[in-house]
């Protein structure tokens, strides 16, 4: 692992599931020490520490940590809808923020972010850990050097399960205000990141939404969508939390010269020019990971591609320039998002993406 020069000292807030893996990845981060987390709640504080073996300060109010201890990082793991308060009450003290996906549920609320960390001169990235996956990074490769050559249709599905306990466990998923939807904006938003980030902007978006088997929520279990990129080409988001047992994240590219689609695995690599180290990529990434990533449960998730994604922020912000996933950068899928959820309030009728 690449060596860093500064030492970053790290705090979390959110001690969840989610802030339980930052938890447990700061520490094995190049020149990084967790000291303190925050969470309105002590049990859960206590819980991710004991699982994951640490020990330091916990505080059940934020701007207490900030009062008693010093540091140079704030990983935000609240709630989606609460992402912005602890993100600028940290910026506006001078430290650096990185926030879980989405960067926020509105894009006010991004921008805002994005406003403070500038005027603030700290930085802000936002986690898409699915970039750093290879396959999808070889994709990502292929597109930059025009390999597809012009892009005809491209897709993100992602065929997930979520019981009826999920959405009740601590009382803010499946709601507008907290959650900022459903089964796009809390698990699609990857593949929809991962989407735009590989073929380019989204022009429009034309989508239906509903809760097919999850009546107790307020939001979509369930979203299809068809979409017209900037250039031209075609496209389908496909989100639900509503097919059992759940299955892959399927992103799929295709062009005039090529095709190619990433499905735990590179399961297609294809060109109409083959390139020399093509069939060792195809033979190197089409293993089937050993876990569901996520399909059938939240806690199924690896963390090493968390691991690459944060690495790459802290080396990035070291060097003295902003992150792959910078805020404006993680804005975009928030911005897709926002489009389909429009889009399907006026039943399918085209949206333009802001």
């Amino acid at each position: 692992m690449e060596a860093m020069a500064k030492q970053w000292r790290h705090a979390v807030v959110g001690a969840g599931v989610v802030g339980g893996w930052h938890i447990g990845l700061i520490p094995k981060l190049p020149g990084s020490t967790l000291v303190a987390i925050s969470d309105n709640n002590p049990a859960k504080s206590a819980a991710a520490m004991e699982k994951y073996k640490t020990t330091v300060p916990a505080y059940t109010d934020l701007n207490e940590l900030f009062k008693n201890e010093k540091i140079d990082v704030l990983h935000v793991c609240t709630p989606s809808g609460d992402h912005m308060n602890p993100a600028i009450a940290a910026m506006e003290r001078g430290i650096n923020v990185i926030v879980e996906k989405p960067m926020e549920i509105q894009l006010d609320r991004i921008d805002r972010m994005v406003e403070v960390s500038k005027k603030n001169g700290v930085r802000l990235a936002g986690v898409f850990q699915n970039r750093w996956n290879e396959a999808n990074r070889a994709i990502k490769q292929a597109a930059d050097e025009g390999r597809f050559g012009k892009f005809s249709w491209a897709s993100c599905i992602t065929p997930w399960y979520r019981n009826d306990n999920y959405y009740r466990d601590g009382g803010w998923r499946g709601t507008w205000k907290w959650d900022g939807g459903g089964a796009v904006m809390n698990q699609s938003v990857h593949a929809i990141d991962l989407l735009q980030w590989i073929v380019g902007p989204v022009k429009q978006v034309s989508a239906y939404a509903s809760s097919r088997i999850h009546p107790e929520i307020e939001v979509e279990d369930t979203l299809s969508c068809a979409l017209q990129f900037q250039n031209g080409g075609f496209g389908t988001i496909v989100g639900t939390t509503a097919v059992y047992p759940g299955g892959p994240v399927r992103i799929e590219v295709g062009g005039e010269n090529g095709h190619a689609v990433s499905e735990y695995a590179l399961r297609t690599f294809k060109f109409r020019e083959e390139k020399p180290g093509d069939e060792e990529l195809r033979d190197r990434l089409g293993k089937i990971t050993k876990t569901s990533a996520g399909a059938s449960t939240n806690t199924d998730v690896g963390i090493d591609n968390h691991n690459l994604n944060i690495t790459a922020i802290l080396k990035a912000w070291e060097e003295g320039r902003d992150a792959p996933t910078h805020g404006a950068e993680a804005r975009k899928a928030v911005a897709i998002i926002l489009a389909m959820y429009e889009s399907a309030r006026k039943n399918g009728a085209p949206v333009e993406v802001k």
